[in-house]
């Protein structure tokens, strides 16, 4: 029964990666990841500027938060999964991972702030991820 378990993990575990056989492929996985967490982010900062200003709900931006964070932490977790093919592709995957991270714990930040019932920092917040949505803007636009 061991041995059956450890094969089925080995085989999830396994499924989980991706193939990127060339540049281009990786690029285009790069960019339709940004954009993704670019929905993701934009959907929230519009959510937290409304709740800030008095236009939505604590409960309702709390649940409007949490599932941005969700979808763009998962994006993150299928790009990550991919392989890069080459060393340039390993720089851009660096560079991607640090911009889809910073805008996932900006994600954190506002879900926690708005779940603490802070609902006027929210637009503070969401200012402050402004240059990291241009940034994934940036980059879907790159390699679309």
């Amino acid at each position: 029964m061991r041995v059956l378990l450890a094969v089925l993990v080995v085989v999830g575990v396994s499924g989980c990666v991706g193939p990127s056989r060339t540049d281009g492929d990786f690029e285009l996985k790069a960019g339709n990841t940004a954009k993704a967490v670019a929905s993701a982010l934009s959907t929230a900062r519009l959510a937290a500027d409304a709740a800030g200003h008095g236009k939505a709900t604590a409960n309702y931006v709390s649940v409007i938060l949490g599932e941005a964070e969700d979808d763009a932490s998962a994006a993150q977790a299928t790009f990550d999964s991919y392989q890069p093919p080459s060393a340039a592709a390993d720089k851009l995957r660096v560079d991607v991972d640090d911009t889809l991270s910073k805008a996932i714990d900006g994600l954190t930040a506002l879900r926690i702030t708005a779940r603490r019932g802070q609902i006027d920092r929210l637009p503070r917040i969401s200012a402050q991820l402004g240059p990291v949505a241009t940034t994934l803007e940036q980059i879907a636009e790159k390699y679309r």
